[in-house]
């Protein structure tokens, strides 16, 4: 049986080190029960599985690098905030919601920021000739940003996050319970308007036209609950590959939310008739803002998954339906701007959705046989609130295991990773990639992971 060695927060469903070091290929098994149910009845080992917990080692990229150690603020505040403090906000958000990898460069704002002066510089250049924002040397900057993956009922309708602590019980029979907590879904977006994104492609303003940032914004949390029926059905021949075992699962699941916030608000400036703008004008606030908290509000609803598994001699292929039927009501607080004024009109509000708006979940691997060692290639594809997928493979020789992956997910990725069981024990370590928020550079990352066996 293996043991936990390191204990840390984060006991959802995150990537084992072994997926990352395949770009966070997720293999046919039971670990991927959650996307595809049917996984729940499926042998696991054959395509294997990560081994060991994760170590926590992006906690020491937090204290260890002075621009995301936030240890400086138990002494006040402003050891974080001064002018001299090498605090980097956006790098301590990069590496804090990444507490299982090292990042080697973790995303920065000093990109915004000028050597000569040391401070940040956005221009923004307004005239009569148009309009232009630049960084401190110049170059155009792009202003659509984004942090974390959006996640609510006006894109994820009644489909919660993965749960941060899910535990699964078996009632025999097939059947089987889970209890989850989940808190995520967290996405932040900044995006100009039409008119504006045509200003800054043109650099010229039109007359009586208004110019503006969207401000979109969601996060949720509660507890679920989830029963599920899985199982083997008799083989079924199928051309050249003789019989083929097939598993079918279902799971519907129900939540109860605690707390939700959905924004959608824009700010802006609008043009009089000779197309400028007016310093003396106030800015022009539409859009609304929900959100729900303990003892104001709540959430329920309910949802089924379905799924499909079939392995003919090593050979898997899955398909899984998330969010087949399903149904969310958020009751709340609703903030709504006109354009009118720069106060919101307060009111009782809710959001909720129902019908069918699936998040599918597709994948395969296989068994190469060789003549030297042993390899295993695998790919998945998905759509959620938008489409990623991944491919690849692990090869065997021995005790080693050596690992590569390429992939697509909010940006390119790709992985590499190396493994070794020993007696007793299992040692894997990945080199990971990830999109830098806000910046767009690729970032990389170690992970390290420790099982002991007995």
């Amino acid at each position: 049986m293996w043991i936990l060695v390191i204990a840390a927060g984060g006991l959802g469903l995150s990537q084992g080190v072994r997926s990352l070091g395949m770009a966070g290929l997720v293999l046919p098994g039971p670990g991927a029960a959650y996307l595809n149910p049917a996984y729940a009845a499926f042998p696991g080992g054959l395509y294997g599985a990560d081994q060991g917990f994760q170590l926590p080692v992006g906690l020491l990229g937090l204290v260890l690098r002075p621009e995301s150690n936030p240890l400086p603020a138990l002494s006040g505040l402003s050891n974080l905030t001064n002018e001299n403090s090498p605090f980097d906000a956006l790098t301590f958000y990069d590496q804090f919601t990444r507490p299982y990898e090292f990042l080697i460069n973790p995303a920065s704002s000093r990109a915004f920021i000028n050597p000569n002066t040391g401070y940040p510089e956005i221009q923004i250049n307004i005239d009569a000739s148009g309009l232009q924002i630049t960084d401190y040397q110049g170059n155009p900057i792009s202003l659509d940003f984004g942090l974390g993956t959006p996640a609510g009922v006006g894109s994820s309708k009644a489909l919660t996050p993965a749960p941060l602590l899910r535990i699964p019980l078996s009632l025999g029979s097939n059947l089987y319970l889970d209890f989850g907590l989940f808190a995520g879904g967290f996405g932040l977006g900044l995006s100009p308007n039409d008119t504006l994104r045509q200003a800054l492609r043109s650099g010229q303003l039109e007359p009586n036209t208004e110019y503006a940032l969207n401000l979109t914004g969601t996060a949720q949390a509660g507890i679920s609950v989830g029963f599920g029926y899985a199982t083997r059905l008799p083989d079924v021949p199928i051309p050249d590959f003789g019989m083929a075992r097939l598993y079918v699962g279902t799971r519907g699941e129900a939540f109860y939310g605690l707390s939700y916030l959905e924004s959608n608000l824009s700010a802006g400036v609008q043009t009089n008739s000779q197309g400028q703008f007016d310093p003396n004008q106030p800015p022009v606030y539409r859009g609304s803002v929900f959100y729900t908290i303990p003892g104001n509000g709540s959430g329920f609803g309910a949802r089924a998954d379905v799924g499909v598994v079939m392995e003919a001699q090593g050979t898997t292929v899955g398909l899984g339906i998330r969010n087949a039927l399903g149904f969310a009501r958020w009751s709340g607080t609703e903030l709504r701007w006109d354009g009118t004024s720069s106060n919101p009109i307060t009111g009782q509000g809710e959001r909720s959705s129902f019908g069918f708006v699936p998040a599918f979940f597709l994948n395969a691997a296989t068994q190469v046989p060789l003549e030297v060692g042993a390899l295993m290639v695998g790919g998945d594809l998905g759509y959620e609130s938008g489409l990623y997928g991944r491919v690849g493979g692990e090869y065997s020789l021995g005790p080693a295991r050596f690992r590569a992956g390429l992939g697509f997910d909010n940006g390119f990725r790709f992985g590499l990773g190396a493994g070794f069981v020993g007696p007793g024990f299992t040692v894997d370590t990945a080199l990971t990639t990830h999109r830098a928020p806000i910046v767009g550079n690729t970032v990389f990352g170690i992970a390290l992971s420790l099982g002991l066996g007995f």
